[in-house]
């Protein structure tokens, strides 16, 4: 597990979970450089557990944390040709129970990348009974969350959270790659005072869907750079949790 420092915003800046993703085009050479790193970009949607009733991975926001349930795996759903690079080997993903600000812990890894299948057909983020889960709790192919950033806005007639996410992937075979990207989530006919005084005083706001994106780059001075560049647009008009 790692730390945070956090604190909940009010940004004034629209969700931005497509800004990584349109750029993970940009990393496509470090391909060649590193084959054996993560690299390439996958955006992802909430699975389902079916124990024997279907289940959908949800997040329950507090003042405190984001936690993920059901539990003890989370699975994601990762969207249909979505995935480039050598997450397309991917179907599925487990992601970590808690982000918590309180204790400025969050779980790790946050994301374990694996694939489920049953009835003899690929299934992504579904989990049936006597299902294989082993590939989302193997510690194998994972993103190790470093850093991140929590922000509320007012859309229209609903309140969207982003968090932008910050990290280090680590292949199968031990080889890292850095990257990021965003997990959305919306509250539906509200504002951000009225979220605010749920979490204020103590209470939360349970059975939020989600979805996100993350990109990853085999560290190369050029790609680097420009990771630096989208780290910098990810983060304007938030305050960095940074690692103690």
């Amino acid at each position: 597990m790692i730390s945070f420092k956090s604190t909940l915003l009010n940004a004034t800046l629209a969700v931005t979970v497509a800004i990584p993703l349109a750029t993970a085009g940009l990393f496509t050479s470090a391909e060649s450089a590193q084959a054996a790193a993560l690299s390439g970009a996958v955006q992802f949607v909430g699975g389902t557990t079916y124990s024997p009733f279907a289940t959908s991975s949800t997040i329950e926001l507090s003042q405190d944390a984001l936690t993920f349930t059901p539990q003890p795996i989370t699975p994601i759903a990762i969207t249909t040709g979505s995935a480039t690079g050598n997450f397309s080997a991917f179907n599925s993903a487990n992601i970590g129970n808690i982000i918590s600000f309180s204790s400025e812990k969050a779980d790790n890894p946050f994301l374990d990348f694996g694939s489920l299948a049953a009835f003899g057909f690929a299934t992504p983020g579904t989990i049936f009974p006597g299902a294989d889960t082993s590939s989302l709790t193997d510690g194998l192919n994972t993103f190790i969350l470093k850093s991140a950033t929590r922000s509320i806005i007012q859309s229209g007639l609903n309140v969207g959270i982003d968090v932008a996410l910050f990290g280090v992937f680590t292949s199968a075979t031990g080889e890292t790659s850095n990257g990021g990207g965003n997990l959305t989530f919306q509250v539906n006919n509200a504002t951000v005072e009225s979220v605010n005084s749920i979490l204020s005083s103590g209470g939360s706001i349970k059975n939020l869907s989600f979805s996100g994106g993350v990109f990853a780059t085999v560290p190369e001075p050029a790609t680097l750079l420009g990771l630096g560049a989208v780290g910098a647009v990810m983060v304007m008009s938030h305050r960095r949790k940074s690692v103690i």
